[in-house]
């Protein structure tokens, strides 16, 4: 079936440049749902899940600040202070200022965000197995060495 045909797309034809970057954005929004409709049992964005991620395992014991989240996740300045807004008011995350630097927001996950995240991931890594078994696992080898090709040249330029 060609679910691109919906799209206006029509594969075969060699256009292969819109069959990917299509086929690309449409995988996306199916696991971005099946993320989302998982995260919702902890009361978790896949926004709020990558935060917490990134805080727990690249800030450790220390925290990291605003802006070095925002970067890793590519995320504006505005929407990452609306996403640690509510990650703090449910008590998951926590502020502070830099020593000797005010003006930097340090960010640490509290016991609680990091409960939370154990509590999620097995089955977060599950699910993320789960729709990546349709293909084998060559495919899932090669299509990822793909992407990261892709990516890398992406960044360069």
């Amino acid at each position: 079936m060609n679910h691109l045909k919906s799209w206006g797309v029509e594969t075969g034809r060699g256009k292969y440049h819109e069959e990917a970057v299509y086929s690309l954005a449409l995988i996306f929004n199916l696991v971005h749902s099946e993320i989302s409709t998982y995260l919702n049992n902890f009361d978790l964005t896949p926004a709020q899940f990558n935060v917490l991620m990134v805080i727990k395992h690249q800030g450790a014991k220390e925290g990291i600040s605003q802006v070095d989240i925002s970067k890793k996740l590519i995320v504006t300045p505005s929407n990452m202070t609306r996403l640690l807004d509510k990650l703090e008011k449910e008590g998951v995350v926590s502020r502070g200022v830099q020593q000797g630097d005010r003006r930097v927001n340090v960010i640490k996950a509290s016991e609680k965000g990091s409960k939370l995240l154990d509590r999620a991931w097995p089955g977060y890594q599950e699910k993320l197995q789960e729709l990546l078994a349709q293909l084998n696992q060559t495919d899932q080898k090669i299509l990822s060495g793909l992407l990261l090709k892709w990516l890398d040249k992406l960044m360069e330029g």
